[in-house]
């Protein structure tokens, strides 16, 4: 035994040996292959760190070489490495052996300027002849830091970026203005509470924006990434104009006494709900809500509601959603809903759930309903396919075949004259007849 024993450790040495005096060549100038000859960072927001990126290089000569360098080209502490497993702005006399490959990972920190900007780097391998190189590129947002609580009133600026890993809190009596083409992202268990007044003041062709911190095309729709926007009891008037909220737990959630109108917005992919309101006062038009775990819209309790010129499309897949799109179980004293010209659909066979004893009244509306009798309706058109543009890229606009086409009710543009045009602030009165819907049919 003890012969066999000393037999097998001869022969493990022995190879051990010979594993590590394998010959590799230097300076060989043989071309080495790239997992890819570009490293892209989507976007980076300066002051944080990015998402990590990675490289492989392979060596498929039928040598063993060594590669004299591989660095930056240009080192500015913006674009930092791991080479083979260790951390480092270059390394040297790098041993490849034929058919393997290592792995350089890349992680960016970009530095803060008066406004956004591009980076562009290059890797360098050398072999010993000509470098080699693979780009690196960056897109940088200028981004501020915007957390704590907001105890006066504040204006963010046009056209400004900011981040917030804590949340942001607007106390009693403060109001919070946001105006055009502000963009906020939220870590994980981020959002905005407010206590006084929110003022959001997008505009058609340079709209607010909510969203999660993480902007890869991977992360697009994917829902939970930050808390949404929570009014409190205590909330005072507030309105949402031109935003789009998309990615969070729940969007907008808004409580007693809270007096809200979102107007112009897209609410896209909620975990939970777009809108869930309970003893609030709200109107909201012309806009988009769609692909929301539970409801697009859910209302409950007390109070005045107004959905006008609003598609709700849900067609949501992450798992099985029991709610239906529009789920309104109110009070049976000093509530009221009124939902007009409006599209409600999605992939469920009933999109509506509302109780008998319930002030509801839906007019003029596209409608997925197995409750096609019922007295709340009006002039409603039931179970016809809406023709979404492209429901699978989030194009909700409607087709010139749409049932939606010219089915409104022209009485409320003259009620109501901000509805004479809609989100894309297209006119709703030079065709035949105003459609259903956030969106106007145009030829």
């Amino acid at each position: 035994m003890r012969k066999n024993i000393l037999k097998i450790l001869a022969t493990i040495i022995i190879s051990a040996f010979c594993f590590c005096s394998e010959d590799f060549e230097y300076n060989t100038g043989f071309k080495l292959n790239f997992s890819s000859d570009t490293l892209k960072f989507d976007t980076v927001f300066t002051g944080e760190k990015s998402s990590i990126r990675y490289l492989k290089i392979f060596n498929n000569t039928d040598k063993n070489i060594n590669i004299n360098t591989i660095h930056l080209e240009n080192n500015d502490n913006q674009i930092h490495l791991n080479i083979n497993g260790i951390e480092t702005t270059s390394a040297e006399n790098i041993e490849l052996r034929k058919n393997d490959s290592i792995f350089v990972f890349a992680q960016a920190e970009l530095k803060n300027k008066t406004e956004n900007y591009s980076l562009t780097n290059s890797l360098i391998v050398n072999t010993g002849g000509e470098n080699q190189r693979v780009i690196i590129t960056a897109y940088a947002i200028n981004v501020e830091k915007l957390d704590g609580t907001i105890n006066s009133d504040t204006t963010l600026p046009e056209n400004k970026s900011y981040i917030s890993h804590s949340g942001v809190k607007v106390a009693k009596n403060a109001k919070l203005t946001i105006k055009e083409g502000v963009s906020i992202y939220f870590s994980k268990e981020s959002g905005i509470e407010i206590e006084g007044a929110l003022n959001i003041e997008g505009t058609i062709d340079n709209p607010v924006k909510f969203q999660g911190i993480r902007t890869e095309k991977e992360y697009a729709e994917i829902p939970a990434q930050w808390r949404g926007i929570n009014f409190k009891e205590e909330s005072q008037t507030s309105v949402i104009n031109c935003a789009t909220i998309k990615n969070a737990q729940t969007a907008v959630s808004a409580f007693s006494n809270a007096n809200i109108t979102i107007s112009n917005s897209k609410i896209e992919n909620s975990f939970y709900h777009g809108l869930y309101l309970e003893n609030t006062n709200s109107q909201i038009y012309n806009t988009l809500i769609h692909n929301c775990g539970y409801s697009c819209i859910n209302i409950s309790g007390t109070g005045n509601y107004q959905i006008l010129h609003c598609t709700l499309a849900d067609y949501w897949n992450y798992n099985f959603r029991e709610k239906s799109a529009f789920d309104c179980k109110g009070s049976e004293q000093n509530f009221s809903t009124l939902v007009a010209n409006s599209i409600i659909y999605g992939n469920k066979t009933n999109e509506t759930d509302f109780r008998e004893k319930d002030n509801i009244n839906i007019v003029n509306s596209l409608i997925k309903s197995d409750l096609t009798e019922n007295e709340k309706f009006t002039n409603c058109k039931f179970n016809l396919d809406p023709e979404f543009a492209n429901p699978d890229s989030a194009n909700y606009k409607i087709k010139d075949s749409s049932p939606a086409v010219d089915m409104a009710n022209y009485g409320m543009l003259m009620l109501y004259d901000f509805l004479e045009t809609d989100y894309f602030g297209n006119q709703r009165t030079e065709d035949d007849g105003p459609d259903a819907g956030f969106a106007e049919y145009i030829k």
